[in-house]
């Protein structure tokens, strides 16, 4: 961190996606049990097919999308800290 020479460039716009990137997941994580449990119930009453499928369905994109970006970023950009990482 302090000690690399080519601190800043690449990895401030790392953090700064790994933070978009993080954020996105947590708001998904939260939103798509939620929502399906909401899609489910209003599937009970009235079809499969209504309004809360498509928020459930787009929270899981956004949880599938961000996990992959995520996991990418990590890949590409990896810590240059010192300490243990799983």
């Amino acid at each position: 961190m302090g000690n690399d020479p080519e601190s800043g460039g690449p990895s401030a716009v790392w953090s700064a996606a790994a933070a978009v990137v993080l954020t996105v997941r947590v708001v998904a994580v939260i939103a798509t049990p939620i929502l399906v449990f909401a899609w489910l119930v209003a599937a009970v009453r009235s079809g499969l097919l209504n309004g809360w499928m498509w928020w459930a369905v787009g929270a899981a994109l956004a949880l599938l999308i961000s996990s992959y970006l995520y996991s990418y970023l990590r890949v590409r950009y990896p810590s240059r800290s010192e300490r243990w990482e799983p």
